[in-house]
């Protein structure tokens, strides 16, 4: 009998007893179904539980000696609190689907039976084997016996809990068992660590007597840009099907048109997608997607997951083929690259210059970053150090200075220029495959071949793992140098036009260290001339590279001087400033502050003085002009 009709004959049942009192309202809340709108009614029934006390202390154990290892190792905190004091698990479900549980309600002819008694209940793989259990139990002929198994399934968690052995047709010793069981790294998301990833510890340890893997890496909740969780009703679900493909407003309307939202939630929804995805969700490609997915993992809690960087990482996959393709366009179509074992010496090819030894010593940087980051699943780590080599160091630096190299370079300047262009290439795209596989496999397989018995695919290929040509000498070389072009590209902008190629001249003592990258210099700042061993004429702008260099631009006739000395007397007053103050510091120091925090404000109570002065020399070349 349903309430509703319970309701009724309850209340003519008090009636006819003369119990009736009276009928007042009650406010209560009353769960509906959101899709029949039927009431919800609860219903108490017989369910199936597991002790899991016993495994649970096991489970515990494996972590706490050191057996199962949680990465993040902040999650070892939830594993802990879900699992000490961990109750009777329900395995009972009423759904039309799943494992059905393998129990048999017995009933002996003649013999009154209750649901609630454990006897009259078995279990067995099959109906034949809980009759002949039965049988015995009752010590009754098969034949009297009647079995009904129960329609309830297992726990969809019982069910994913056994799946490390159960595709490998456990309970049968099969080869696959024995061959793959257990693994070794599960990697899942942090919310269902108890309801997956410890009943798949405890399953494992009960039934098959072994962890079913010794590693858990947990990434993060995808929320959307603004941290919220997302939701259909909200209008902020991102299908990475519309990442990949792309797709336009209205499409993104009548999708959830088509959905079972009430008018309420699906004009909020409507809303929420006009505001996140005004212009719709532009086409991004499968790489991109997961490059972006892989540079948010900062073993965090949550990942705010932003489209707008999903397409930033498809103009990255651009900035890569460009590149390639003005690589290959410089190799030739006949080009042969060296035997591996002659670039992978310390010599090389003897032939190349300090540039090429930088580039393959970023190379060897990001070579090493990237296997740390695998190694310790830090896979932010990865994507920067790979995205970083590929745009800042490859395309921003060696590519544009190179083009001089190859245009007008001597025969083996150019072989050198190849030779390292093609090993950087190779390098790149072998790192950046785990993350973008489809582009790199492209640009991969247009690459000459050092010998016919390479890997075929970049899918076999061997992953670079290390870092033959670190030269920690000429990063330090290069860190200066790139100093002194962003410097003099700054002075550059702040007076002229960003197409204008003035004169340059530069005052260092450092003039051995900076020759053999002169040209260099001259192509990324863009200038006419690059003097260094010159005295810079009346009319240039100053730039200071800490107390190493000087860096004037030529910029006489185009800006106004009396503006230059405004702003330069307002540079000196804020660096004077700073000069006062660093100076009180130092004056109070007492015992307890380091030495090396003595030596660094030294120097840069040094380099201030130097920028002063040359501000000074700056502010005296403009009253000059004004002469």
């Amino acid at each position: 009998m349903r309430r509703f009709d319970a309701r009724v004959a309850v209340r003519r049942a008090l009636e006819e007893l003369g119990f009736y009192v009276t009928l007042k309202p009650h406010d209560m809340v009353v769960p509906v179904c959101q899709r029949s709108k039927d009431i919800v009614e609860p219903l108490l029934k017989p369910q199936w539980f597991v002790n899991c006390k016993d495994m649970a202390k096991r489970a515990i154990s494996k972590v706490e000696e050191g057996d199962l290892k949680i990465i993040p190792k902040t999650f070892e905190k939830t594993w802990y609190s879900w699992l000490d004091d961990c109750r009777d698990w329900c395995i009972s479900r009423q759904l039309w689907w799943g494992h059905r549980i393998p129990a048999y309600k017995v009933t002996v002819k003649g013999v009154p039976t209750d649901d609630l008694d454990g006897r009259s209940w078995v279990s067995a793989h099959s109906e034949e084997e809980a009759r002949t259990k039965a049988a015995a139990r009752f010590n009754v002929d098969p034949s009297s016996l009647s079995l009904s198994q129960d329609p309830d399934v297992l726990d969809t968690w019982f069910s994913s809990g056994i799946f490390p052995f159960s595709v490998f047709g456990w309970p049968d010793e099969s080869v696959d068992l024995r061959a793959f069981y257990p693994g070794s790294l599960l990697e899942t998301g942090h919310d269902i660590l108890f309801f997956w990833v410890a009943r798949m510890v405890m399953m494992g340890l009960e039934l098959m007597g072994d962890l079913p893997f010794n590693e858990v890496f947990l990434h993060p909740m995808i929320r959307d840009a603004q941290g919220i969780k997302m939701s259909k009703s909200l209008g902020n679900v991102v299908d990475p099907l519309d990442v990949v493909n792309g797709i336009s407003l209205k499409e993104l309307h009548d999708k959830i048109d088509n959905g079972y939202l009430q008018e309420k939630e699906l004009i909020r929804a409507r809303e929420g997608q006009k505001r996140l995805y005004p212009n719709g969700i532009p086409e991004c490609g499968t790489d991109a997607l997961r490059f972006a997915l892989c540079s948010y993992l900062t073993q965090a809690r949550d990942l705010n997951l932003d489209v707008l960087r999903v397409e930033g990482y498809r103009k990255f996959c651009n900035k890569m083929w460009n590149a390639s393709k003005f690589a290959l366009m410089q190799l030739g179509n006949d080009y042969k690259p060296p035997p591996a074992d002659i670039i992978r010496t310390p010599g090389g090819l003897g032939t190349e210059s300090e540039l090429d030894k930088w580039i393959l010593h970023r190379a060897s940087v990001a070579i090493s970053e990237t296997n740390e980051g695998f190694r310790n699943y830090m896979f932010q780590q990865c994507t920067t150090a790979i995205y970083s080599f590929w745009l800042y160091d490859l395309c921003d630096v060696y590519l544009e200075s190179t083009k001089r190299i190859f245009y007008k370079g001597e025969e083996k300047e150019q072989a050198a220029a190849r030779s390292t262009l093609y090993t950087c290439l190779d390098i790149g795209l072998r790192l950046i495959h785990p993350f973008m596989p489809y582009i790199s496999e492209e640009l991969w397989q247009r690459l000459p071949r050092r010998t016919e018995n390479d890997p075929p695919s970049l899918v076999v290929s061997r992953y670079p793992e290390d870092s033959v040509w670190m030269n920690e000498n000429i990063e330090e070389n290069m860190k200066f140098v790139k100093n002194i072009i962003h410097t003099t590209r700054s002075v550059k902008d702040s007076y002229l036009d960003s197409k204008a190629k003035p004169e340059v001249y530069m005052k260092t003592q450092e003039k051995a260290l900076l020759q053999p990258y002169l040209s260099c210099m001259q192509d990324l700042i863009g200038c006419s001339q690059l003097n260094i061993d010159r005295e810079p004429p009346v009319g240039t702008a100053v730039g200071t590279v800490g107390n190493r260099c000087e860096v004037h631009v030529l910029v006489k006739g185009l800006v106004d001087p009396q503006q230059e000395i405004q702003r330069l007397s307002n540079k000196r007053d804020n660096a004077e400033k700073i000069m006062s103050q660093l100076s009180e510091k130092m004056d109070k120091y007492t015992d307890k502050v380091p030495e090396s925090v003595r030596q660094a404000n030294t120097e840069k109570l040094a380099a201030l003085k130097g920028e002063v002065e040359t501000i000074d020399a700056a502010i005296e070349n403009f009253k000059k002009l004004i002469l």
